[in-house]
């Protein structure tokens, strides 16, 4: 009876040896990936070649809206990337605010993004500097949702273009240093002053930019919009999900702000990418300037990817320099890790390459 006994508990635990070591993590490298949420301003091939390394395509994020000669620098080196790495490297455009509100301006930058469109752009940026920077000639803030910008946002839609929206900022710039949620924001604000809205009361407040941004994407309802670093919405997934609810041509990418998920309760945040993942798109926000450090940027590019996979398909405990504490990861299902990181991107801008 003993052996008996002593037999069917090797026998069972051999059993639990092998399904373990059957299941098997989706493999880094050989699963195709995109980061849809990158600034490569540099003609150096190495950023890119990281990229390849590491099965990622890229989306090379043309932004700001100061002028069109910084606008214009930033296109040659996206231009370069994308004719160098036709199947990596894609890019979109944005627009100068300069000469806004005079005669003409809607029409002179329709027929700018007709160019840039045929030179490969794929989509079109708008940054927090309207909202946060412009002002008309009565000295108030320009918000997205001016009736001046709809000639602009529907000729984006009639060209079945995407919008990439940072609109606001997350809801720790309106909060003193120390009372911010993630180490990242902390740290940017300090270095970023001008932007740490806690010191400019007299701004737009974070409420004022949410709804001119969900203003605008009431009037444009036809207009595929991916909301940049999860739609400044990044503080509760409850409040992301009842924006994501009402506006169906809404997307997110997490560019930056996948600390916020891992500070929110993990079986809610989960819930949320399955219930949401057709709505969301992987993204960093990290970059490369001429003259960086090549080998350091290249390494962390690849070592916040890592994690970054870690945290999604597996449960494993976890630290982030960006928060505080230990967390575990969420340990996606290959179909929604397939559909964050690959097919949503190509799914909500068009263009991206076909299959």
């Amino acid at each position: 009876m003993k052996v008996k006994l002593y037999y069917y508990l090797v026998i069972f635990a051999a059993c639990i040896i092998i399904a373990r070591c059957d299941y098997k993590l989706p493999d880094f490298v050989s699963f195709p990936k995109i980061d849809a949420h990158v600034h490569i301003r540099t003609y150096d091939p190495s950023f890119t070649e990281q990229a390849i390394t590491d099965n990622f395509q890229f989306l090379t994020i043309v932004t700001r809206s100061s002028g069109q000669s910084f606008i214009d620098e930033q296109l040659k080196y996206a231009t370069f990337q994308n004719n160098k790495f036709p199947n990596t490297v894609y890019f979109t455009t944005t627009f100068s605010m300069e000469k806004f509100g005079t005669p003409g301006w809607q029409d002179q930058t329709i027929n700018q993004l007709k160019k840039d469109f045929a030179s490969g752009a794929i989509a079109v940026k708008v940054w927090k500097d309207i909202g946060m920077t412009f002002r008309d000639q009565n000295g108030n803030f320009i918000m997205i949702d001016d009736p001046r910008f709809d000639p602009v946002l529907d000729f984006i839609a009639s060209e079945g273009k995407s919008l990439v929206a940072h609109i606001g900022e997350p809801r720790n710039c309106w909060l003193p240093l120390d009372s911010m949620t993630v180490n990242n924001d902390r740290e940017y604000f300090r270095d970023h002053p001008e932007y740490h809205m806690y010191l400019h009361p007299d701004y737009p407040s974070y409420e004022e930019q949410i709804f001119s941004r969900d203003h605008m994407l009431e009037k444009h309802r036809s207009l595929k919009v991916i909301g940049a670093h999860l739609g400044s919405l990044e503080w509760n997934v409850d409040e992301l999900a009842k924006c994501l609810d009402s506006y169906p041509n809404f997307a997110v990418d997490m560019a930056a702000r996948i600390c916020h998920f891992q500070v929110q309760d993990r079986e809610k945040v989960r819930n949320f990418i399955i219930d949401y993942q057709d709505r969301i798109l992987y993204g960093t926000d990290l970059g490369v300037q001429e003259n960086s450090d090549i080998v350091s940027v290249r390494k962390r590019l690849h070592d916040v990817w890592l994690e970054h996979w870690e945290y999604f398909s597996t449960d494993e405990e976890m630290t982030s320099e960006s928060v505080n504490g230990k967390f575990r990861g969420l340990k996606l299902d290959k179909k929604v890790l397939l559909k964050i990181y690959y097919k949503n991107v190509k799914n909500w801008y068009p263009g991206l390459g076909a299959d």
